[in-house]
């Protein structure tokens, strides 16, 4: 009797033992990302010499900028959004000796989504708030938030995006600091971060294990395109760089001006390819 007691009472927990259901395995793909630049269509390279416009030309020596919160979106006024990487920093500086590297361009370290369909992707340039709060000594070595050479103590600030190089005003084909035409804008503060939505030719469809490769150029001569006459005396809608050739860090300067514009044309200088 009591062995048929015990066979009563272990049958019920094997019952709802098996009963269990086995974990739900996450189907995923992957989806990289990346980033190269050009210069009115031309590959970009520093050091390379480039038009502006009739009277100037330009050659730069350093490109670089912070990306963040880039994801995926499954409709075009989705809330949701699944994340690919939260920030990274991307240096497109390829000087000409380095044209291979300036053509491959850099990729974006991402993370795998689940599969399925998408239509949309979303990229910040710079840093969001909470992010910029943090200072490099808040992370290990390695980590793309980690660089001290970007980042502005006295404005509390991550330097979210640095352009520098020179303008040949005078048109002598001298490119000089001691000619008073070096260009030196960098880019920061929680006032010019900057977030746009692009939209693929055509759905990003992600397949379990399958690979979906997205590009993103940016097109460093729109960087510079603006409207406001006080920055554009000659109405060519580029920033007059003979006489703004620098950031600010004072947000309350008019000449901040700038350095919202051209954070902001990030957004429109950023193309989508698949």
């Amino acid at each position: 009797m009591r062995k048929l007691l015990i066979l009563f009472f272990i049958a019920p927990l094997f019952v709802v033992s098996s009963c269990d259901k086995e974990p739900e395995i996450e189907i995923v793909g992957n989806v990289e990302v990346n980033l190269k630049a050009n210069y009115d269509g031309e590959q970009f390279m520093t050091q390379q010499e480039y038009v502006y416009t009739s009277a100037i030309n330009v050659k730069f020596t350093e490109f670089n900028l912070y990306v963040s919160n880039i994801s995926l979106l499954e409709f075009e006024n989705s809330t949701e959004e699944t994340e690919l990487a939260e920030v990274d920093f991307v240096n497109l500086s390829f000087t000409t000796d380095q044209a291979t590297e300036a053509a491959a361009g850099y990729d974006l370290s991402t993370k795998k989504v689940p599969s399925g369909t998408y239509r949309a992707v979303k990229i910040g340039f710079g840093l969001p708030a909470d992010i910029n709060r943090t200072s490099p000594g808040d992370y290990g070595n390695g980590n793309a938030l980690a660089t001290s050479t970007h980042y502005w103590a006295s404005a509390n600030s991550y330097v979210f995006s640095k352009i520098e190089g020179f303008s040949d005003n005078n048109g002598n084909g001298i490119f000089e600091a001691s000619e008073d035409e070096g260009i030196r804008f960098h880019l920061g503060q929680d006032e010019v971060y900057t977030e746009r939505i692009l939209f693929p030719s055509e759905p990003i469809v992600v397949e379990e294990d399958g690979t979906v490769n997205l590009s993103l150029n940016i097109d460093v001569k729109k960087l510079f395109e603006i409207s406001d006459i006080t920055y554009d005396a000659n109405q060519d809608g580029l920033l007059d760089i003979e006489n703004y050739s620098s950031s600010r860090e004072d947000t309350d300067d008019p000449g901040f001006l700038v350095d919202r514009t051209i954070m902001s044309n990030y957004s429109s200088a950023t193309k989508l390819n698949q």
